[in-house]
């Protein structure tokens, strides 16, 4: 018997006495990745920006103060390519510690935790340049983490030092032509030359970001059908740089072709063992996804910022275009995103650094753990690196709208901004990739039973609005109930769709997207809600109430609309309008209507008197 055929006839055998039996102690699932799929919103904490340690303050408020005094300043030079320029920032980057977060301290790294980390690339973003983030991020995720990970102890001292420090610059050279989404397909090879000393790189490597002023490369090949990782050095033989790829947008960064021409790498710049390519290559991908949420969620917030400074000086028909009701819901609506998407952020690092706060620094598979940590995060990484980039993308669109013809203009900021957010739902995975990451990684927790999905389908099958610990009298009362709803619903299309498929199901894109669509919503309210639900009562909590009963709203109407599709896609006859009355029967039972609208006018009020996004 397989492991979905278990799966299955273990949630059809449950019955109501079976059930009582049942306990799920959601206190264990406290920095567990996929936590949120089972958890009610009255168990369970998230970490959000309002626990901020002084520390992570003062990092805060650090970068935020270089990005607005040094990077905003060049801005404009930075969005053309500007070698020298680039590269004096990066190293003043270096200089104030913005490099190192993730480098262990003997290697000059300050060995900092995740959030930190984000901290630094989320307050960055007040320097309003996609193109220096994107070299700085390119080079502490993927460039760099390779070899904190794996590298030996003479890789580490060789490299990381400067690294850390700016000296030198790290890029990532995984993609092919003809392998994007599908890596591990690539035909570069290594071949071990008959003195034993050095592999003979031969292939082609695209789209390397930094790849130009590089001095460290860590790249892939295959040893003899063996997927491999290669650290780089930029005096290797045979190592060809292409010109500088002619690109619609973050322009002031640099994307170039490798190729490899014989390229002998000595035999000790193997990464980890021969072989190990395929997890080095996708384990710090995942880093890269959350800090793209990151920067993404946090440069939305300048998107509103300009917006609104030009819609207070347009005037049309004599007075202001900001008094218009449609102008007015676009800035209600984009402040609700980025709030979704500032919220999933920190609720993923703060869940990896409680999973890591026990855990020795100094102990020999420390980085093992933090990378077994990280990737049973996966979810909430690909969520995040979709949130954001859909908020910025959402954003800059509203933005440009609100611009008028102005916003197509390049002498304005939008235009560039237009050109610079694209890029985003493409690199790190593109964003469909990532939901069938999601899709495929939620039937796995649920098989292998890494969390007790198993036994909250069982629980929810019979009642899908259990009892809260939540009073009455709570404002959100009917949002709370509203979001177990959902949970249910959730937990429904993957039971229903686990039984017509199987382990199949992780190949249907038809229902595995609509499916994410729903977990991606579910993490968005359970998270919203639980960072609210935390909060001192004051302003602050009454004005995120305004943000949540938003957010709520329209994540509410993309379950019921993407569950709806799975199940008419599923079922016909008497058997779907069975489940359609299960689902109706719940849904009435909720008392959730919500009112968007009030909601809308709420927050726009609340932003035109901080002039900016207030939530931070």
């Amino acid at each position: 018997m397989g492991k979905t055929d278990i799966l299955e006839s273990t949630i059809e055998s449950n019955n109501l006495s079976d059930l009582e039996s049942l306990h799920i102690d959601y206190e264990k699932l406290q920095g567990r990745g996929g936590a949120f799929l089972i958890s009610p919103v009255d168990k369970g904490k998230v970490f959000s920006r309002e626990q901020f340690s002084e520390d992570h303050k003062m990092f805060d408020q650090a970068a935020k103060e270089y990005g607005e005094n040094r990077l905003l300043e060049v801005r404009e030079e930075l969005n053309v390519l500007n070698k020298d320029l680039s590269l004096d920032i990066f190293k003043e980057m270096g200089e104030l510690g913005f490099l190192s977060t993730d480098v262990p301290e003997e290697y000059g790294g300050l060995a900092l935790d995740k959030t930190t980390s984000c901290i630094i690339v989320d307050a960055l973003s007040s320097g309003r340049n996609a193109s220096m983030l994107v070299t700085a991020s390119a080079h502490t995720g993927i460039g760099m983490l390779p070899i904190v990970w794996y590298g030996n102890s003479d890789q580490k001292a060789k490299y990381l030092p400067k690294m850390a420090s700016g000296e030198w610059m790290g890029c990532y050279a995984l993609t092919e032509s003809g392998a994007g989404s599908d890596a591990l397909s690539g035909a570069a090879t290594a071949e071990l030359n008959d003195e034993g000393t050095h592999y003979l790189l031969n292939g082609t490597k695209i789209f390397v970001t930094n790849g130009a002023w590089a001095d460290v490369a860590v790249t892939f090949a295959s040893v003899n059908g063996k997927y491999t990782a290669f650290i780089l050095d930029k005096n290797c033989d045979g190592w060809v740089v292409g010109e500088e790829e002619k690109k619609m947008g973050i322009k002031g960064s640099s994307t170039v072709t490798f190729f490899y021409e014989n390229c002998k790498v000595p035999v000790e710049n193997v990464l980890g063992k021969v072989g190990d390519g395929g997890p080095i290559a996708f384990n710090v991908l995942y880093v890269g996804r959350y800090k793209l949420g990151v920067t993404t969620a946090g440069g939305s917030k300048y998107i509103i910022e300009g917006a609104l400074e030009y819609a207070t000086e347009r005037e049309q028909f004599s007075r202001s275009i900001k008094k218009f009701g449609m102008v007015q819901r676009k800035f209600a609506n984009m402040v609700a995103r980025v709030w979704e998407g500032d919220s999933i952020n920190y609720m993923i690092t703060g869940s990896i650094d409680s999973a890591l706060a026990e855990v020795d620094k100094s102990a020999d598979n420390y980085f093992d753990i933090v990378q077994k940590t990280i990737e049973d995060h996966g979810i909430e990484a690909s969520i995040s690196k979709i949130v954001g980039s859909e908020t910025l993308a959402y954003c800059t669109d509203e933005g440009l709208q609100i611009f008028g013809g102005n916003g197509f203009i390049e002498e304005y900021p939008m235009a560039c901004a237009y050109r610079d957010e694209r890029i985003n739902r493409i690199f790190e995975g593109t964003n469909e990739i990532n939901r069938l990451l999601i899709g495929g990684t939620v039937m796995k927790k649920a098989i292998l039973e890494e969390i007790p999905l198993r036994d909250a389908i069982a629980h929810r099958m019979e009642n899908w609005l259990p009892e809260l610990n939540i009073s009455d009298d709570e404002p959100l009362f009917l949002e709370a109930r509203a979001i177990e709803y959902c949970r249910s619903f959730m937990l429904f299309c993957l039971h229903e769709s686990i039984l017509k498929y199987g382990q199949d199901l992780k190949n249907e894109q038809w229902v595995v997207e609509p499916f994410a669509n729903m977990v991606i919503a579910l993490a968005i309210m359970d998270t919203g809600f639980k960072r609210y639900n935390q909060l001192d009562s004051g302003d602050h909590k009454d004005n995120t109430l305004q943000v949540l009963s938003l957010s709520v709203a329209d994540q509410y109407d993309s379950i019921i609309k993407n569950g709806l599709d799975i199940v008419n896609y599923l079922f016909t006859g008497e058997k779907h309008q069975e489940k359609v009355d299960i689902i109706n029967k719940w849904q009435a039972a909720t008392g959730y209507t919500p009112n968007r609208i009030n909601s809308q006018k709420a927050i726009v009020a609340t932003l035109y008197t901080h002039n900016k996004y207030y939530l931070n």
